[in-house]
């Protein structure tokens, strides 16, 4: 009979250990931070969730690959440069080799990867953001009055492939939209004839009128609770595949490397009910 020994005497458990602990952080502060954006107080908060959501989820598709690379070569970790050069900020390319090697390790998911319309649009948004010509760094891009560089603005592009989606099945033509258009009137009758409004909207578009401001915070409300739903289903599914590959990196094959990681990610493997009504993320 032998003893495996400490798994946190792995050279290499420390290092997975930290961005583990990492890539929760990014995408408990993205999804949280996301629940709170708006046209209004709330503008920055887009982009912290834009920064820690594109990063969280290109590092946990990566660190599943690292597991699969080192289950596949002996405990063999791959170079930087092969992840770089492989996948790049490309996650939906990234998420597409998770789905490969959840197949070549027949791993048993609780919760398949999310491929309706708003699960896409925001997979597509935070792979653009990643990428610096089309993303991270639009604001300063087009201060040289770049046409080519205004389509890619972010807010604008999230709004329109996230936002209305997600108003179009969960808002429009339902009760909601009775209550939120009575509760504008209602604050215009109250307020219209003593405030003034100048905003902008997501799209760069005027608001100064009561009435749109109004109603446009009830639709954000709308598109805040669920852009923070559907995108923790994504981070769910990366949930499940780390904990069913790295398990059996630790038990089946003895890596010691990944023992116990799998526990960071948890609070995301959690049924609907959690993801809808949790506004702040990570779980304790």
């Amino acid at each position: 009979m032998t003893t495996r020994g400490n798994p946190w005497d792995d050279p290499n458990w420390k290092p997975l250990k930290r961005e583990a602990t990492l890539i929760r952080q990014l995408l408990g502060s993205g999804v949280t931070s996301i629940g709170k954006a708006s046209y209004a107080d709330g503008l920055g908060n887009y982009y912290n969730a834009f920064f820690g959501l594109s990063i969280g989820l290109e590092r946990l598709a990566k660190l599943i690959c690292v597991c699969d690379h080192a289950i596949s070569h002996k405990g063999k970790f791959p170079s930087p440069k092969i992840l770089k050069t492989q996948y790049g900020h490309d996650i939906p390319k990234l998420f597409d080799a998770i789905e490969a090697i959840t197949e070549k390790h027949k791993l048993k998911l609780s919760h398949g990867r999310p491929a309706g319309i708003i699960e896409r649009g925001i997979v597509s948004r935070l792979s653009s953001f990643a990428n610096a010509a089309e993303g991270r760094y639009n604001n300063f891009d087009i201060l040289d009055n770049s046409k080519t560089r205004i389509q890619f603005e972010p807010l604008q592009k999230w709004w329109d492939e996230v936002a209305e989606p997600i108003l179009s099945k969960h808002y429009i033509g339902k009760p909601i939209q009775i209550r939120k258009e009575a509760k504008a009137r209602t604050i215009v009758a109250m307020m219209g004839g003593n405030a003034s409004v100048l905003y902008f909207n997501e799209r760069g578009d005027l608001m100064n009128t009561l009435y749109a401001a109004s109603l446009h915070t009830g639709q954000t409300e709308i598109v805040q609770k669920f852009s923070r739903f559907y995108t923790l289903t994504v981070i769910r599914w990366l949930a499940d595949v780390f904990y069913e590959i790295s398990n059996k990196a630790c038990y089946e094959k003895e890596l010691d490397s990944f023992f116990g990681h799998y526990e960071f990610f948890s609070c995301y493997r959690v049924d609907d009910s959690f993801l809808k009504t949790r506004k702040v993320w990570p779980l304790p």
